[in-house]
């Protein structure tokens, strides 16, 4: 028994080391030679060796036979990629909504792509006695509102094309707004889909960097002042990412 128990308890340190080499690895620092790993989680070179070697075997490390540098490998990306498939948005962004509802007592809006429209699919309903609401499940345009452009203006060229042969805005406008967009990363709308409503939106990107949603902050145009739009479009941009990364995507900041 206390052998075993022995046993148990190295076997325990063996995976705690392999996780450590796997953490060493950042955006930052994505290849990494043997003194740099072996110093950054504190084991003689011998024992890394050992360790990496059976990351190796398995996946979760390459190495570069020219510069004898590790990277992550294969595994890890597919795993990731099961790991963010299996997180649902609503459940990731609800509790972000709630919050920013509550800091702004605005109502927010999570949308989504649905061919060449945009859904509602989850709300937090403002707190104000006036406040803006949408209907669950609705369709509407990707050219009209903040919420379809923040999602519209990171598509591709085609994509984009198609869109805007059915808009009734002016086209050469669109085009120049979503282009301001895709470098802003958030975009505001005024008495646009609904006279007496605005909103401002930012993109949400998922594990693989592309925007299939949106999240917005909508009202009475009356409570959006150039002053309120500006510090609207921070936070619900700051929320957007939050929302991002949690579905496993990285953003560097800029």
């Amino acid at each position: 028994m206390p052998a075993e128990k022995e046993n148990g308890g190295q076997g325990i340190r063996t995976v705690q080391r392999a996780l450590d080499i796997l953490a060493c690895f950042s955006e930052a620092q994505s290849e990494l030679n043997l003194t740099q790993i072996s110093e950054k989680i504190g084991l003689a070179k011998s024992t890394t060796t050992r360790l990496l070697a059976t990351l190796e075997q398995n996946g979760y490390v390459e190495k570069d036979l020219s510069t004898l540098k590790y990277k992550l490998g294969k595994t890890i990306y597919y795993l990731g990629h099961i790991a963010g498939k299996s997180i649902e948005l609503k459940t990731v962004a609800k509790p972000i909504m709630d919050k920013l509802r509550d800091e702004t007592k605005e109502t927010i809006n999570l949308h989504i792509l649905d061919g060449t429209h945009r859904v509602c699919i989850e709300q937090s309903l403002g707190l104000n006695t006036i406040s803006h609401s949408i209907k669950i499940g609705a369709k509407h345009p990707l050219w009209a509102g903040a919420g379809g452009k923040a999602i519209l203006a990171f598509q591709d060229d085609e994509f984009i094309k198609t869109v805007l042969e059915t808009a009734v805005n002016p086209r050469a406008e669109l085009i120049n707004e979503l282009k301001e967009i895709n470098t802003t990363y958030s975009c505001s709308s005024i008495d646009e889909e609904e006279i007496g409503s605005s909103a401002v939106s930012a993109p949400i990107f998922n594990l693989d960097g592309v925007v299939k949603a949106s999240l917005s902050i909508s009202g009475p145009t009356s409570r959006f002042s150039q002053e309120n739009i500006k510090h609207y479009q921070k936070i619900v941009k700051d929320a957007a990412i939050l929302i991002s990364s949690k579905m496993g995507y990285f953003h560097e900041e800029s």
